[in-house]
């Protein structure tokens, strides 16, 4: 799958991807973020970011590559 084929998927059916990728850890991640209280977080970008990275990873993509890619993705996504 292409970038861009992945970018029209994602505008499509953002909750979709979200529901359908999201690793059960993150929320527990989230919540752990959120109560130490140094960071803030947006929870939707991380949810979206953590599940594309899992997708990208089910369609056979390195660990190291997956978490560049995801990161390129968000970008375009909010430009």
């Amino acid at each position: 799958m292409t970038r861009s084929d992945l970018l029209d998927r994602i505008r499509r059916d953002r909750s979709g991807i979200v529901e359908r990728f999201l690793p059960v850890d993150v929320c527990a991640e989230l919540e752990s973020v959120v109560r130490d209280g140094r960071h803030e977080v947006n929870a939707d970008a991380l949810m979206m970011f953590m599940s594309i990275r899992a997708l990208l990873r089910e369609d056979g993509m390195a660990s190291c590559e997956s978490d560049g890619e995801a990161s390129q993705i968000m970008a375009l996504l909010n430009a």
